[in-house]
């Protein structure tokens, strides 16, 4: 087992970066979640929520990532804010609903805000990661590793990414606020 590559998405990345101008949009989707239920972007809109990518043979910076986005979780439910989490496998073909609930349970995630995804080929993954957050996921097979974004991102109601934050910053309170203002608006 390989080590896990990672790209950071465009510039260097800066916390709480603004891509309301980037017009990126969640493409639809219906997968899998680690309950082996049916999750759609239809059931996220009308609300914020923060999504992300891992998968979970990943060695390095998904162990930093999962665990940064738990830390989220646990601010944004202080606060109360009703705001989902969706972490997509960019592994599918190894990380079925039943290794997703056990890698989230390692975690401590909440499942009742936290949803872990499955259910579609690497070549949908590849897809939804190009199209929707303008990213690159791609096996690198010499290393047998996967190349994905480190980013956290922020989804508003209407499915459109309007921000993205280095998911290897376990400074998570800007994000957490950030998200709390615009629940509150």
């Amino acid at each position: 087992m390989g080590g896990c590559s990672f790209l950071f998405s465009g510039p260097e990345p800066e916390n709480g970066t603004d891509l309301t101008e980037a017009d990126m949009m969640i493409e639809d989707f219906a997968y899998t979640n680690q309950d082996n239920e049916t999750v759609t972007n239809e059931d996220l809109e009308g609300s914020y929520w923060v999504t992300n990518m891992i998968f979970t043979s990943c060695p390095t910076v998904c162990n930093l990532m999962t665990p940064n986005m738990l830390s989220l979780q646990g601010q944004l439910e202080e606060a109360d804010a009703g705001v989902p989490l969706v972490s997509f496998t960019v592994d599918p073909s190894n990380d079925d609903p039943e290794t997703l609930k056990a890698y989230g349970e390692e975690y401590g995630a909440d499942f009742s805000s936290w949803h872990f995804l499955t259910g579609y080929s690497d070549e949908e993954m590849k897809a939804l990661a190009g199209d929707s957050f303008l990213s690159t996921v791609e096996k690198d097979e010499e290393n047998d590793d996967i190349i994905h974004p480190t980013s956290f991102y922020l989804v508003n109601p209407d499915g459109q990414i309007i921000r993205s934050y280095d998911g290897l910053d376990n400074d998570t309170d800007l994000i957490a606020e950030d998200v709390k203002a615009l629940v509150n608006e």
